[in-house]
């Protein structure tokens, strides 16, 4: 079976769609990268696009603590978050829909519930969302705010089937980083790695 059948035979199946945003929904990922690069140099910290990538859907405040604690540094936290969200405000006019992953959801809407779990906190996934015209097609919006533990705690997608009122396992996910796949996975729900799936829908 190939890549996009066994998509197709997946969404049938579920339930429930639920969507991760950065990077899955939006593509947003350059805008975050090109702030957290400035912020890096300004703190001296090391963070490399792979790290980047590997900390996807962590909030801000964590990577920071992250961060500092690789490169072996005390920064002012609060202080790096907020040049950092500023940064991204900045940058977020060059955002845009990641059409494969938008294509599913409008097929779908209607048909399915559906709902986002993201990293981001609300401020910043209600802003993007309606700046996209994204967020009528949910029914639900889970962010970092509603939740204690993080991705890749299962927590925010937990959360996301509870407000469907779906059980996880008949839930689809989808996420295009490790530790939001991980996050998946220890909700006990199907995942899509989008990474896999760029390809007409």
């Amino acid at each position: 079976m190939d890549n996009l059948t066994h998509l197709k035979t997946a969404l049938e199946q579920a339930e429930a769609l639920i969507f991760d945003m950065d990077g899955t929904l939006i593509d947003s990922m350059p805008s975050h990268y090109e702030a957290w690069s400035r912020v890096a140099r300004n703190y001296d910290l090391h963070f490399s696009r792979e790290r980047f990538y590997q900390l996807g859907g962590v909030p801000t405040y964590e990577t920071l603590e992250i961060l500092s604690a690789e490169s072996g540094l005390e920064i002012n936290i609060p202080e790096a978050k907020a040049m950092k969200e500023k940064l991204y405000d900045d940058l977020t006019h060059l955002v845009g829909p990641i059409a494969t992953s938008v294509a599913i959801v409008e097929a779908y809407h209607g048909k399915k519930p559906m709902a986002i779990a993201t990293g981001a906190s609300r401020r910043n996934a209600s802003r993007l969302l309606n700046q996209l015209d994204l967020q009528h097609y949910f029914d639900a919006i889970v962010t970092s705010d509603d939740v204690t533990n993080h991705k890749p705690a299962p927590d925010v997608f937990l959360k996301a089937a509870q407000r469907l009122a779906i059980t996880p396992q008949d839930c689809l996910a989808f996420e295009d980083t490790d530790i939001g796949l991980d996050a998946i996975r220890s909700a006990r729900m199907h995942g899509v790695d989008v990474r896999d799936y760029q390809l007409k829908f």
